[in-house]
């Protein structure tokens, strides 16, 4: 799937996903924070949106692959196999899945 991802003029990353906001969201739930806006900003390379190409299999070439290594009622954390880092993505993850936290998720820049 194709997600698009922006960044404030503020320097905080937010996935855009209108959908969930027309579904009663938050926008502050949209933010990405505790080491996915550091993603972000590897991957985005001084670009202020990105679009990403994410799947739960290595389908395609791909320049991160996170790897779920805690799960509780808040969110996931997942470890960057690429550089061993860690990033915590918020409950708007299951949103995105259907339902879950994937085991695995590879990521690519979409072009």
């Amino acid at each position: 799937m194709e997600l698009k991802f922006k960044k404030s003029l503020f320097g905080r990353w937010y996935i855009d996903l209108p959908e969930y906001i027309r579904q009663g969201g938050k926008k502050a739930d949209l933010e990405m924070v505790a080491g996915a806006d550091t993603m972000l900003d590897k991957l985005a390379n001084g670009k202020r949106k990105i679009r990403l190409r994410v799947s739960e299999a290595p389908d395609f070439p791909y320049y991160v692959h996170l790897h779920k290594v805690h799960e509780d009622d808040m969110g996931s954390t997942y470890n960057s196999m690429e550089d061993d880092s860690d990033a915590w993505l918020c409950n708007v993850t299951k949103y995105v899945f259907g339902g879950y936290f994937p085991s695995d998720i590879y990521i690519n820049e979409y072009r």
